[in-house]
């Protein structure tokens, strides 16, 4: 709808993640430097905290990506809905530990035991990404238990890391909890990387000219209070409401008018 009017070859603020495009605020920096150093020192459990819409999905695909092109075996799952062999089917699959359709949890155990050995041998990392651990059931907390002492020798080079929301940290079962070594916190974005996002998104979408004045962009940050998922979705439809308004730019005004128009409720107070 607005492509044509910006000057777009394709909308700048879409939501599916592409880690290889995965926008390098602080927190995202700062995130994948301390899961990075939780592998390298071979570490085992680590937990990555955030709100919703922090950007702890994007943070872990970003992430997977670097370690993987360290040369370690990263697998990312996400726990929603998962029964207790499709757990572990998806792990021994991401980590290419060759897993059979007909293969049962027993099985699949020895493969994901015998991988990690495997990659060990190798000097390489096996890393496991459970997004979403909170919505795992008693039965497959229990299983998590299990998939962290994976490996227990003193020797180990496997690393599982988890993502949930702080308010839900609670429902993880003790055990798991006792087993994390390091709290990674995401936190909102400043000023400047809502500034950055949204200049290098709409640069790479083909527009070379501004669009965005400052106080638009101060604007988006204060009304989004800096939640990565609210400042794409209110920047998106600020271009949709500056285009639908023939506007050359988008001021502080289109900011705020789009904002109105969306159904979520802001963070902060507008005002």
């Amino acid at each position: 709808m607005y492509l044509k009017h910006w000057q777009l070859d394709y909308s700048p603020f879409g939501t599916t993640i592409d880690p290889t495009r995965a926008y390098p605020s602080e927190a995202l920096e700062e995130a994948a430097a301390r899961i990075q150093y939780l592998v390298g020192e071979r570490r085992r459990v680590g937990v990555l905290l955030g709100e919703r819409g922090l950007g702890k999905t994007a943070t872990l695909a970003a992430t997977q990506l670097r370690l993987q092109r360290a040369g370690a075996a990263v697998c990312r799952v996400d726990a929603y809905g998962l029964s207790r062999r499709e757990l572990l089917w998806q792990a021994a699959e991401g980590l290419q530990a060759g897993p059979d359709p007909t293969d049962d949890e027993a099985r699949l155990w020895r493969r994901l035991s015998d991988r990690a050995r495997h990659l060990k041998w190798q000097n390489l990392d096996a890393v496991l990404m459970l997004d979403d651990a909170d919505q795992l059931g008693a039965d497959l907390m229990r299983q998590l238990v299990r998939l962290l002492r994976l490996d227990p020798e003193a020797d180990s080079r496997w690393t599982v890391v988890l993502a949930t929301d702080p308010e839900r940290l609670a429902r993880l079962d003790e055990a798991v909890l006792h087993a994390i070594d390091l709290r990674i916190d995401l936190y909102p974005w400043t000023l400047d990387d809502a500034a950055g996002f949204v200049q290098n998104a709409l640069f790479e979408a083909g527009r070379t000219a501004p669009v965005f004045d400052d106080d638009a962009i101060a604007r988006l940050h204060e009304l989004t209070a800096g939640v990565p998922r609210h400042v794409v979705r209110l920047a998106d439809f600020a271009l949709v409401a500056g285009a639908g308004a023939g506007a050359e730019a988008i001021d502080a005004g289109i900011v705020e008018q789009a904002f109105e128009e969306i159904s979520w409720s802001p963070p902060v107070a507008a005002g």
